[in-house]
Protein backbone atom coordinates (compact mmCIF):
# COMPACT_ATOMS: atom_id res chain seq x y z
CA UNK A 1 0.00 0.00 0.00
CA UNK A 2 1.51 3.53 -1.14
CA UNK A 3 2.35 5.88 1.76
CA UNK A 4 -0.37 8.65 2.06
CA UNK A 5 1.00 12.23 1.06
CA UNK A 6 2.79 13.98 3.50
CA UNK A 7 0.21 17.05 3.17
CA UNK A 8 -2.28 14.33 4.46
CA UNK A 9 -0.20 13.09 7.49
CA UNK A 10 0.52 16.45 8.53
CA UNK A 11 -3.21 18.07 8.71
CA UNK A 12 -4.62 18.83 11.42
CA UNK A 13 -8.01 17.40 12.58
CA UNK A 14 -10.52 19.89 11.21
CA UNK A 15 -9.11 19.47 8.06
CA UNK A 16 -8.96 15.68 8.31
CA UNK A 17 -12.58 15.61 9.28
CA UNK A 18 -13.62 17.98 6.40
CA UNK A 19 -11.66 15.83 4.11
CA UNK A 20 -13.55 12.81 5.71
CA UNK A 21 -17.13 14.63 5.14
CA UNK A 22 -16.40 15.11 1.32
CA UNK A 23 -15.62 11.45 0.65
CA UNK A 24 -12.26 11.71 0.33
CA UNK A 25 -10.08 8.19 1.04
CA UNK A 26 -7.00 9.82 1.92
CA UNK A 27 -8.19 11.68 4.83
CA UNK A 28 -9.94 8.23 6.33
CA UNK A 29 -6.79 6.97 5.87
CA UNK A 30 -5.04 9.39 7.48
CA UNK A 31 -7.38 9.22 10.70
CA UNK A 32 -7.41 5.42 10.73
CA UNK A 33 -3.35 5.34 10.72
CA UNK A 34 -3.64 8.21 13.43
CA UNK A 35 -5.45 6.74 15.78
CA UNK A 36 -6.25 3.03 15.22
CA UNK A 37 -3.58 1.83 17.97
CA UNK A 38 -4.71 4.81 20.94
CA UNK A 39 -8.33 3.78 20.68
CA UNK A 40 -7.27 -0.10 20.45
CA UNK A 41 -5.28 0.62 23.79
CA UNK A 42 -8.24 2.89 25.15
CA UNK A 43 -10.56 -0.31 24.00
CA UNK A 44 -8.12 -2.75 26.25
CA UNK A 45 -8.64 -0.62 29.09
CA UNK A 46 -12.55 -1.64 28.99
CA UNK A 47 -12.58 -5.51 28.10
CA UNK A 48 -10.23 -7.94 28.28
CA UNK A 49 -11.44 -9.29 24.99
CA UNK A 50 -8.65 -8.64 22.24
CA UNK A 51 -10.80 -10.17 19.43
CA UNK A 52 -14.17 -7.87 20.43
CA UNK A 53 -11.92 -4.47 21.04
CA UNK A 54 -10.35 -4.98 17.62
CA UNK A 55 -13.87 -5.66 16.26
CA UNK A 56 -15.31 -2.77 17.97
CA UNK A 57 -12.76 -0.55 16.75
CA UNK A 58 -12.82 -1.27 12.86
CA UNK A 59 -16.79 -1.07 13.46
CA UNK A 60 -16.33 2.37 14.81
CA UNK A 61 -13.84 3.22 11.82
CA UNK A 62 -16.45 1.49 9.50
CA UNK A 63 -19.16 3.39 10.81
CA UNK A 64 -17.51 6.70 10.64
CA UNK A 65 -17.44 6.42 6.24
CA UNK A 66 -20.43 4.74 5.96
CA UNK A 67 -22.26 7.80 7.78
CA UNK A 68 -19.31 10.41 6.68
CA UNK A 69 -21.41 12.81 4.79
CA UNK A 70 -24.06 13.01 7.95
CA UNK A 71 -21.10 13.85 10.14
CA UNK A 72 -21.78 17.14 12.13
CA UNK A 73 -18.83 20.08 10.94
CA UNK A 74 -18.74 21.21 14.01
CA UNK A 75 -15.65 18.49 15.67
CA UNK A 76 -12.36 20.18 17.66
CA UNK A 77 -11.19 16.89 18.32
CA UNK A 78 -11.03 13.11 16.43
CA UNK A 79 -9.67 11.66 19.16
CA UNK A 80 -12.49 12.73 21.62
CA UNK A 81 -15.44 11.58 19.35
CA UNK A 82 -13.66 8.06 18.18
CA UNK A 83 -13.09 7.19 22.20
CA UNK A 84 -16.83 8.26 23.03
CA UNK A 85 -18.21 6.00 20.03
CA UNK A 86 -16.17 3.06 21.16
CA UNK A 87 -16.69 3.13 24.54
CA UNK A 88 -20.88 3.10 23.70
CA UNK A 89 -19.99 0.26 20.96
CA UNK A 90 -18.03 -2.04 23.39
CA UNK A 91 -20.99 -1.64 26.19
CA UNK A 92 -23.22 -2.29 23.68
CA UNK A 93 -21.58 -5.58 23.15
CA UNK A 94 -21.01 -6.51 26.37
CA UNK A 95 -24.13 -4.77 27.70
CA UNK A 96 -24.86 -2.96 30.56
CA UNK A 97 -22.35 -2.51 33.62
CA UNK A 98 -22.99 -5.23 35.79
CA UNK A 99 -24.41 -3.73 39.55
CA UNK A 100 -20.66 -4.24 41.10
CA UNK A 101 -19.75 -1.55 39.21
CA UNK A 102 -22.81 0.54 39.67
CA UNK A 103 -22.28 -0.27 43.38
CA UNK A 104 -18.86 1.29 42.68
CA UNK A 105 -19.91 4.22 41.17
CA UNK A 106 -22.39 5.05 44.13
CA UNK A 107 -19.47 4.87 46.66
CA UNK A 108 -17.50 6.88 44.25
CA UNK A 109 -20.17 9.98 44.61
CA UNK A 110 -19.95 9.77 48.34
CA UNK A 111 -16.51 10.48 48.34
CA UNK A 112 -14.98 13.53 48.81
CA UNK A 113 -12.28 13.90 47.07
CA UNK A 114 -9.20 16.45 46.85
CA UNK A 115 -8.99 18.63 43.53
CA UNK A 116 -6.91 17.37 40.85
CA UNK A 117 -4.31 19.91 40.53
CA UNK A 118 -3.72 18.84 44.34
CA UNK A 119 -3.41 15.22 43.63
CA UNK A 120 -1.30 16.50 40.35
CA UNK A 121 1.35 18.42 42.62
CA UNK A 122 1.86 15.44 44.85
CA UNK A 123 2.48 12.94 42.21
CA UNK A 124 4.61 14.95 40.36
CA UNK A 125 6.53 15.82 44.04
CA UNK A 126 7.04 12.33 45.06
CA UNK A 127 9.99 9.99 43.54
CA UNK A 128 9.91 8.57 40.25
CA UNK A 129 12.37 5.58 40.72
CA UNK A 130 9.85 2.67 40.69
CA UNK A 131 9.33 0.12 37.14
CA UNK A 132 7.06 0.63 34.71
CA UNK A 133 5.53 -2.59 35.26
CA UNK A 134 4.44 -2.22 38.58
CA UNK A 135 2.31 0.41 38.11
CA UNK A 136 0.55 -1.95 34.95
CA UNK A 137 0.28 -4.37 37.81
CA UNK A 138 -1.45 -1.85 39.91
CA UNK A 139 -3.59 -0.33 37.50
CA UNK A 140 -5.11 -3.83 36.76
CA UNK A 141 -6.17 -4.44 39.98
CA UNK A 142 -8.05 -1.06 40.37
CA UNK A 143 -11.93 -0.73 39.80
CA UNK A 144 -12.61 -0.58 35.57
CA UNK A 145 -14.12 2.53 35.92
CA UNK A 146 -11.50 4.22 37.87
CA UNK A 147 -8.15 2.86 35.99
CA UNK A 148 -10.59 4.38 32.79
CA UNK A 149 -10.74 7.51 33.76
CA UNK A 150 -7.14 7.33 35.59
CA UNK A 151 -6.16 7.04 31.70
CA UNK A 152 -8.48 9.06 30.07
CA UNK A 153 -7.00 12.23 32.62
CA UNK A 154 -3.24 11.85 32.90
CA UNK A 155 -2.37 9.84 29.39
CA UNK A 156 -4.82 11.04 27.12
CA UNK A 157 -4.91 14.48 28.12
CA UNK A 158 -9.02 14.93 27.96
CA UNK A 159 -10.60 17.55 30.51
CA UNK A 160 -13.16 16.29 33.36
CA UNK A 161 -15.67 17.61 31.51
CA UNK A 162 -14.99 14.97 28.09
CA UNK A 163 -14.01 12.13 30.41
CA UNK A 164 -17.72 12.91 31.77
CA UNK A 165 -18.35 12.77 28.27
CA UNK A 166 -17.22 9.66 27.07
CA UNK A 167 -17.94 7.74 29.97
CA UNK A 168 -21.31 8.64 30.32
CA UNK A 169 -21.27 10.13 34.23
CA UNK A 170 -21.56 13.66 35.60
CA UNK A 171 -18.41 15.57 36.28
CA UNK A 172 -17.96 14.66 40.11
CA UNK A 173 -18.20 10.83 39.49
CA UNK A 174 -14.93 11.30 37.21
CA UNK A 175 -13.04 13.31 39.82
CA UNK A 176 -14.21 10.82 42.72
CA UNK A 177 -13.21 8.15 39.87
CA UNK A 178 -9.36 9.61 39.66
CA UNK A 179 -9.18 10.31 43.33
CA UNK A 180 -10.20 6.94 44.76
CA UNK A 181 -7.89 5.51 42.18
CA UNK A 182 -4.95 7.46 43.03
CA UNK A 183 -5.65 6.89 47.03
CA UNK A 184 -5.63 2.66 46.40
CA UNK A 185 -2.49 2.93 44.33
CA UNK A 186 -1.01 4.91 47.31
CA UNK A 187 -2.64 2.50 50.09
CA UNK A 188 -1.96 -0.66 48.13
CA UNK A 189 1.79 -0.25 48.24
CA UNK A 190 3.38 2.83 50.00
CA UNK A 191 3.48 6.36 49.13
CA UNK A 192 6.23 5.86 46.11
CA UNK A 193 3.57 4.22 44.19
CA UNK A 194 1.76 6.99 42.68
CA UNK A 195 4.54 8.98 42.03
CA UNK A 196 5.28 6.99 38.72
CA UNK A 197 1.84 6.91 37.49
CA UNK A 198 2.37 10.09 35.34
CA UNK A 199 5.35 8.72 33.53
CA UNK A 200 3.72 5.16 33.29
CA UNK A 201 0.81 7.22 31.33
CA UNK A 202 3.13 9.03 29.12
CA UNK A 203 5.80 5.86 28.61
CA UNK A 204 3.34 2.98 27.78
CA UNK A 205 1.27 2.07 25.36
Amino acid sequence: MASLPSSWINSNDQQLWRGLREGNELAFTAIFDRYHRTLYNYGSKLAADSALIEDAVQEVFIDVWRMRASLSEDILSIKFYLYRSLRRRIQRIQGKYQSSENIDEIADEEATPMSITEETVQIEQESKAMLTRRIQELLAHLPKRQAEALTLYYYDDFSISQIAQIMDVNEKSVRNFIHRALTSLRQSRNWLIGSLLISWLLLSM
